[in-house]
Parts: C-alpha cells; sequence; structure tokens
C-alpha cells in the first residue's frame, strides 16, 4: 500500500497536467528539426532509390537506410524478435508478396494461338492449369437461368444478345452460381464490344498487381474470359451457325458445338518479400501497453522511365517518424522515457493496397489487445489546392470514430504547442475520397484501434513524378510532425488509455 502511494505522489508531483504545457516535452520536441527533416528526405527521395517500390531494390535501401537511423538513435532490437516472426536483425518484419500479371493463360481454338488483349482477355486468373475440351456448350442470356443448361461441357459460351441489361457482366455471380456444379470451368463472354473494352481496361489489365502471398493454394472459382465476336463466329462455324441462328438455336435448346478447345497456364507471377521496419523504445511502468507512430516508405517506383520519388507521398511521414523515434529515445536515455512503450513503424506496400499494415495487424509483434492507439502520417510536407499558400492547417481523420478521447487529445495538445487549423472535411462519412480507408491506420481502426490519421491533402504532383524534395514546405512537415509528437508523448504518458467508443 505504501509503495503504491509513493508511485502515485511521484507521478502527482513529476507528471504535469496534460492541459498545461510540458517543459519536458518541449525540451524534446526541440529535437525535431528541419534540418535534419530535410537531411532524411533528401536521401530518401533521391533517385538513387528508385521510387522505393514495394519488394523491390529501391524499397530494400530505404529499409536499410531506416534499420541504420534506428540503430544511431540507441534504439535496440526488438526482444525475442525471431519469436515475435520478425527478421533476425530485430528491425524488420518481413512479408510474402505475389507480383501478378495477365496473359499466362493462353487461349487455342480450333489448333490456333489466339492473342491475349486482341482476341480475349481477362480480369482474375483461376484457372491454374491446362485444360482440353472437344466441345463448347453455347447459351444465350435467356438460357442463363440454368432450366437448359445440362452439364457435363468444361467450357460454356455466353453470346451477347446486343440487351445492354443482360450481356457481359450483368448477371455474371448468378450465373457462376448455376454452373457451379455442372463440371463447366471456363465460362467465355462474348461481347460486341470486347476491343473497345481491351482499349478503355487494356492498362489496367496488363499493368502489375500485388497481393499478400499468404496461401499455397491457388484461388478456386470460374474462369470467365472476354472474347470477340469474331472468335466466337471461329467457334460457332464448327457446328456451322452464325451468330443470329445461334443466338435463336441456343435460345430454345440445348447447342453444343464439336470444336477442340485449349487452355495452356504458364504463370507471370513473382514472389516478393516487403519489409515493415520496427523501432521499439519499451516503456516504464505501463511498458506492457503500445503506443504506434505508422507511416509508409514506399512509393510507386519507376514509370516509362521516370523515378517517382514520393517526396511528399510518404517521404514526409516517414521522415517525421525518424524525427519522433529520435527524440523519444533521446528522451528515454536521459531518463524521461514513455510510461507506454512505443513503436515507431515504416511500413511498406501501402501503395499496393495497404499491405504492409495488414500483414502486421494479421501477424502482429505486439499483442494488438495491448495497442491503445495508432497515430498515422500520410503526406504532410505540402499544401492541397483549397488552402494554396496556407501553412496553417492538416487533416486530420478518424481522431474521433473510435475514441472521441483520443481526437480531444489532439485538439488540447494544438491548442497548446501548435496551433494548426484542424480540417475535418475528409473526416465526414460523405466523403466521396473515402481517404479514412485509404492508408495504414485503417488496418489498425478495424481491429478496435483507435486512431488518428494526418494528411495534407491531395495536390497536383499526387502520384506524378513531379513529387520531389524542392516542393516540401519544411516549416510546414515540422509543425505538423510535433502535432504528432506531443499527441504521442501524452497517450504515451497518461494514466489511463483513450477510452473506446
Amino acid at each position: 500500500m505504501t509503495r503504491v502511494f509513493f508511485v502515485c505522489l511521484v507521478l502527482t508531483l513529476f507528471v504535469p497536467a496534460f492541459g498545461q504545457v510540458d517543459s519536458t516535452a518541449l525540451r524534446y520536441a526541440a529535437t525535431i528539426t528541419q534540418a535534419e527533416l530535410r537531411t532524411h528526405l533528401t536521401i530518401l527521395a533521391s533517385d538513387e532509390f528508385e521510387g522505393r517500390e514495394t519488394g523491390m531494390k529501391g524499397e530494400k535501401m530505404a529499409a536499410a537506410y531506416i534499420v541504420d537511423q534506428f540503430k544511431s538513435y540507441g534504439i535496440p532490437p526488438v526482444p525475442q524478435a525471431e519469436e515475435r516472426g520478425m527478421m533476425a536483425d530485430g528491425y524488420r518484419q518481413q512479408f510474402p508478396l505475389i507480383w501478378s500479371k495477365m496473359g499466362g493463360l493462353k487461349l487455342d481454338v480450333d489448333g490456333r494461338e489466339r492473342a491475349f488483349m486482341e482476341d480475349y482477355f481477362y480480369f482474375n486468373e483461376y484457372l491454374k492449369q491446362g485444360l482440353e475440351a472437344s466441345e463448347v456448350m453455347v447459351i444465350t442470356p435467356v438460357t442463363a437461368g440454368g432450366t437448359r443448361l445440362g452439364g457435363g461441357s468444361k467450357v460454356v459460351m455466353m453470346l451477347d444478345d446486343g440487351n445492354e441489361s443482360t450481356n457481359l457482366f450483368s448477371n455474371l455471380k448468378s450465373l457462376a452460381k448455376t454452373l457451379t456444379g455442372t463440371g463447366t470451368e471456363v465460362l467465355l463472354l462474348v461481347n460486341d464490344n470486347a476491343r473497345a473494352l481491351m482499349a478503355s481496361y487494356g492498362q489496367l489489365v496488363n499493368q502489375r498487381h500485388m497481393r499478400l502471398d499468404e496461401t499455397t493454394e491457388a484461388p478456386s472459382g470460374l474462369q470467365v474470359v472476354v472474347i470477340t465476336p469474331e472468335l466466337a463466329q471461329t467457334i460457332l462455324d464448327r457446328g456451322h451457325l452464325n451468330m443470329k441462328k445461334a443466338l435463336k438455336t441456343a435460345g430454345n435448346k440445348r447447342v453444343v458445338v464439336k470444336v477442340p478447345i485449349k487452355f495452356t497456364y504458364n504463370t507471370l507471377n513473382e514472389r516478393l518479400t516487403g519489409e515493415n521496419v520496427l523501432g521499439y523504445i519499451e516503456g516504464s511502468d505501463l511498458k506492457d501497453e503500445l503506443v504506434v507512430v505508422t507511416a509508409h516508405y514506399d512509393h510507386i517506383g519507376v514509370i516509362d522511365g521516370e523515378v517517382h520519388n514520393g517526396a511528399d507521398d510518404d517521404g514526409s511521414g516517414t521522415v517525421a517518424v525518424l524525427a519522433m523515434a529520435q527524440a523519444f529515445a533521446k528522451a528515454k536515455a536521459e531518463g524521461h522515457g514513455p510510461r507506454r512503450s512505443m513503436l515507431f513503424m515504416t511500413v511498406s506496400g501501402e501503395e499496393k493496397g495497404l499491405l504492409g499494415s495488414e500483414w502486421y495487424t494479421d501477424h502482429p509483434v505486439f499483442p494488438l489487445d495491448h495497442t491503445v492507439a495508432d497515430l498515422n502520417i500520410d503526406m504532410i510536407g505540402r499544401v492541397d489546392t483549397v488552402y494554396g499558400d496556407s501553412s496553417s492547417y492538416v487533416y486530420v481523420i478518424g481522431s474521433k470514430r473510435i475514441s472521441s478521447e483520443l481526437g480531444g487529445i489532439i485538439e488540447q495538445q494544438n491548442a497548446l504547442y501548435t496551433k494548426l487549423d484542424l480540417d475535418y472535411t475528409f473526416d465526414a462519412d460523405s466523403d466521396p475520397n473515402r481517404f479514412y480507408f485509404r492508408s495504414d491506420h485503417y488496418n489498425f481502426a478495424k481491429h478496435g484501434i483507435p486512431i488518428a490519421f494526418f494528411f495534407n491533402g491531395v495536390h497536383e504532383d499526387y502520384h506524378g513524378p513531379f513529387d520531389e524534395v524542392d516542393k516540401i514546405r519544411f516549416d510546414l512537415l515540422r509543425k505538423r510532425a510535433l502535432l504528432v509528437f506531443h499527441s504521442a508523448w501524452v497517450v504515451a504518458n497518461r494514466n489511463g488509455r483513450p477510452k473506446v467508443d
């Protein structure tokens, strides 16, 4: 009892009320300087890092740089790192990736190979093995209800009847369900505008896509392939049918055309690894609880020969995390360490779909139920088209959605130290941009962890090749970083964790 009373007395005497200026916090906030931020960003957003694309050389270089900085701050490796699913160095959590590209599924009709994105295309590869068939069953949107589908045909072709309400993808989900269990493995969708669709979707279909590699099993489902009317007619020729006659006949009875058709699968996918980089500072009396500060250090790499350096997106957030990590590490070294443990985590794979933070929250290094908040920074170095040259704002997203108390802490610290205009425009449920779902905080939020997302808004260089260091407002970057620092300082040191509403 005496010991508890003594601890409480010490905290009362030496921990300032969080509604007043904290001189200790100010001392370490002063270590976050424009010069330091500029030094880090000039390196990370240089051409040498090749746009820091997830899983690529530039990402590995950036990860190594961040690790070196954590070490230089005196931040030790995460304890029992390998047992926690991390690399042996104690700073990096790797996550497995599939870098996929469409076109591995080749189509041969009547002994002739057809050209992907000329005669046919698709959005997903479900057929992960070769398939040969000697017939194609022909159906129309009228017969797609299942009453006359019959069964036994591995390949089914649905003709385009010209009705916009029934063609292409309109009833695809119900049709796939109807065909399940009939032995059908491939659905050929004939579309009169197939070539126009290829022109419209070509860039999307041909670009590589990245996803987490969490299973060795191939995804299952009905393989859907969109084909041109000309290719469809080649198939119908073997049944002595033209399109008009086929539509009429298949609308009334089961039509099967005897034609050799073959699918050959040779994957164009590659396996890669991404890396989250963790700087862990252990707390004192509340060390089992954790405050996380995140930013993504990946960007979109090299496109058409131009390096996309992503100085603002999200080099700005990354260097802010580094500066805050250094400040907290210095505070601990001088006897003013946080009560709760701090995790300064730069994640990768954000540009590919929040993959690194998804991996972390699905495979947490520290228990999620001990994680009291995530403060996420994604683009805080510039101004958007709404504010122009103003330097007095930051968008705050999600800070009150899970814990109104966390939102109150941020507002209080802003009033005390930074006096930014806190703009909640993008926090509205009606926000068409849906920014709440588009950065790494969301993977914490979906687990019920209080979050706040700090953002400067979109500008003309967003995801373009001219998001460069010379356009960064380092005065504004520092000011926004200080708001996150002071908010993190309070959350790490106050008696109670932010209450979940």
